[in-house]
């Protein structure tokens, strides 16, 4: 098959009995373009992002990648309406863990579209074709646009305009936005694109039956509309768009162990609230919400890691309460051990 770098075929591993994917560059093109992508599959060791075996230098300078074969459709040709809340969270949690995975090895994929997005036997969304990456740093800039209308951030549109990760996020929420909508506004297909409205996730109604569709999470549609934003910089990181969604797939299934003058006890679905007090010094109660421990009451003086907080703080992870003081020493001051346990994503 024909690919915009070059060929891609595909081949029989006799040695491993497996399907692999050659990519070849076309010869005397794009040589810069096939580095980089060789470069960033290269050190890619993700669940959702596909594995390069190996790298041939064929007839002078030709390159062949050999690359893990996904069989099936990408997410355009096999696109249907999601058939629950539940499973469009799981469906958009992969393609954000394979993006934040790409990112933290500096790395900026700059085609995200659902194009380059297949799901193997196993059910696992994973990324391909990294034809258009680049290193993130200071000599990331566009040479003229180069990525695919719809998925293109607005400052790809402009002649060297230095990008960052905040180009790869845009394009997951035009993502995002693809497969709920099947299909984009017309005026994110103009070059530069419009602006997206302000409810644009916050109208969405996910599943089969229009009766019982239901409207995304209120901070789910924030964080999908904020990756959208205009403004590179007002952009959420991809762990945090990740992060935002594990919490509602994982819905009440969270669990904090908290350790309090030797007695150990549990916060979960069960057993949702705590009053942590020493008399005449601090009290706090947390509770839990289904998807995060929330600081509900303070008295007194409370630090968590040695920070004052307030009513409504959400508890980021594991942390030390204090119900005293800094200024306090000794038996004048207690500390509460609050560990919170990390329950896996089953797809």
């Amino acid at each position: 098959m024909a690919g915009g770098m070059g060929a891609v075929q595909i081949c029989a591993d006799s040695a491993l009995d497996r399907r692999v994917a050659i990519k070849f560059l076309q010869p005397g093109v794009h040589g810069r373009r096939i580095k980089d992508e060789l470069a960033a599959l290269l050190k890619m060791r993700s669940k959702h992002v596909v594995q390069v075996y190996d790298v041939l230098q064929l007839n002078g300078d030709q390159i062949g990648i050999v690359q893990e074969f996904i069989d099936g459709l990408d997410l355009v040709q096999s696109v249907v309406p999601p058939t629950d809340l539940g499973a469009f969270y799981r469906q958009l949690w992969q393609i954000a863990s394979g993006i934040a995975d790409i990112h933290a090895l500096g790395v900026i994929h700059r085609d995200i579209k659902p194009n380059n997005m297949k799901v193997d036997p196993e059910g696992v969304v994973k990324i391909f074709d990294f034809g258009l990456a680049r290193d993130d740093g200071p000599s990331a800039a566009t040479m003229g646009f180069v990525g695919t209308l719809g998925f293109a951030a607005p400052e790809l549109f402009l002649e060297r305009s230095t990008f960052t990760f905040a180009a790869d996020t845009y394009a997951f929420g035009a993502t995002a936005l693809f497969l709920a909508l099947l299909g984009l506004p017309h005026g994110m297909l103009m070059a530069p694109p419009q602006p997206v409205g302000t409810t644009a996730f916050t109208d969405l109604r996910i599943g089969s039956d229009p009766a019982t569709a239901l409207p995304l999470a209120e901070d789910v549609s924030e964080v999908l509309l904020s990756c959208m934003a205009p403004a590179p910089a007002s952009r959420p990181s991809m762990r945090d768009v990740r992060d935002t969604l594990a919490r509602h797939i994982l819905h009440g299934r969270h669990q904090a162990l908290l350790v309090f003058n030797g007695r150990a006890s549990i916060l979960n679905k069960d057993n949702r609230v705590v009053k942590l007090n020493y008399p005449n010094v601090g009290s706090a109660q947390i509770a839990y919400d289904g998807l995060r421990f929330v600081v509900q009451e303070i008295a007194g003086e409370v630090m968590i890691n040695n920070q004052q907080v307030a009513p409504g703080y959400s508890i980021p992870g594991s942390c030390v309460v204090a119900l005293g003081g800094a200024h306090r020493r000794g038996n004048d001051r207690k500390f509460i051990t609050f560990d919170v346990a990390h329950p896996e994503i089953v797809l």
